[in-house]
């Protein structure tokens, strides 16, 4: 019989985990604020439940994990579960490959925390806790750059002395590939992969990815996920000399400017009011702030697809996905209003009634050239596959 492994998805709004039995997911567990409190929804068979629990912060939901998959007849103990893939997010070629999680790997990867501070902080407590709770299970890191390695050399190498940039491991290693593998995968699958893809991975966290027959040859974050679009709380692309001023300005200090940039600017820092694009979306006919923050968010969307069409040449296929990019018809609608010239548009009934589809989902007339779909991202899939397959040394 296939073992088991458990896969773990450390968010900075939540803790996403899913076992699989081989390519089969015996259930799925999502750990969010409620309020004040942390509740966990279990997906089994297609049906989900709301499951309280006593935890007081997100960070720790490992600790309860082999509790209700016991509690609902899932498993009969942690000890089944001999391997857990863990998503790692971390700036280097060294972190571009899966990896065992062991004390070798983990110190590399507290190295790299003031880059990349709200992912590696989140990881790394997360292993501790995986450690801890299921202490018979293999911890092998899921890289979320890996699939980005296919980038080119002018596309993933930024302007700066070539010496420098190689001592430094600095080159743009993009991020999200986890998610636009999956996408990959689900167009294979169902005879959708075009030759000229791009994929439009809109969330917490956004970027737009251009794909030569599913092979990624470039994409809009860099050496950290803070390069790219304006996001829920980033800042996306700014350049240096304006970062260096408001360091200065406001005395920010060690990581501050980095917090600032990540954690207080993008949609929550322009609007002044929130970070949740369906909150501005209410707001934005009273509220000029909200108003152009959102306007700002399509407009950049926009530009990076223009950008990635003519990397590729043009464009066949156009992919959202993500929280926003799956049940956000408002955004799609506005993000395509200006690419007709691309051979893009969106049929507005199938737009509108696209909410979170369960499966790929085209919402473009069928006699336009190129194809728009909507495709339920699947990290976790790939995540499982990955991690069985890892060998370990």
């Amino acid at each position: 019989m296939e073992k088991l492994i458990l896969v773990s998805n450390p968010g900075s709004a939540s803790r996403k985990y899913a076992l699989y039995r081989g390519k089969t997911c015996l259930a799925k567990l999502h750990f969010e604020h409620e309020s004040e409190a942390v509740i966990c929804t279990l997906e089994t068979g297609g049906k989900k439940e709301r499951v309280d629990t006593n935890l007081s912060h997100l960070s720790f939901a490992a600790s309860q994990l082999a509790d209700v998959l016991v509690d609902h007849k899932i498993i009969t103990g942690a000890k089944p579960i001999k391997r857990v893939a863990l998503r790692v997010v971390a700036p280097s070629v060294y972190f571009q490959k899966d990896r065992q999680l062991n004390k070798l790997t983990l110190a590399k990867l507290a190295e790299l925390e003031p880059v990349v501070p709200l992912h590696i902080n989140a990881t790394l407590q997360e292993a501790s806790l995986l450690a801890k709770y299921f202490p018979q299970a293999q911890l092998v890191g899921i890289s979320d750059s890996a699939f980005h390695a296919t980038m080119p050399e002018l596309a993933s190498r930024y302007g700066l002395p070539k010496n420098d940039a190689d001592r430094l491991g600095l080159k743009r290693f993009g991020y999200q590939g986890l998610s636009v593998e999956s996408v990959v995968k689900t167009l294979r699958a169902t005879k959708k992969l075009a030759a000229r893809t791009i994929v439009c991975h809109l969330g917490s966290g956004s970027s737009v990815t251009a794909l030569a027959s599913g092979r990624s040859i470039d994409t809009t974050m860099g050496y950290s996920p803070l390069e790219g679009l304006m996001m829920s709380t980033r800042s996306g692309n700014l350049d240096i000399a304006a970062a260096l001023a408001l360091q200065e300005e406001l005395g920010l200090k060690g990581d501050s400017l980095l917090e600032y940039l990540n954690e207080k600017s993008g949609l929550l820092g322009v609007s002044g009011k929130s970070s949740d694009i369906r909150e501005l979306l209410k707001l934005e006919s009273d509220e000029p702030a909200a108003k152009l923050a959102l306007d700002m968010y399509v407009y950049r969307v926009q530009a990076c697809i223009g950008q990635m069409a003519a990397v590729l040449g043009g464009i066949d296929a156009l992919v959202f996905t993500g929280t926003v990019g799956e049940r956000s018809s408002p955004i799609r609608q506005r993000i395509v209003h200006k690419l007709m010239f691309l051979g893009l548009a969106i049929d507005p009934a199938k737009n509108h009634v696209s909410v979170e589809p369960g499966e790929l989902t085209q919402i473009s007339p069928p006699h336009f050239p190129a194809k728009i779909f909507i495709v339920p991202a699947n990290e976790d899939s790939v995540m499982a596959v990955r991690g069985q397959a890892y060998k370990l040394k």
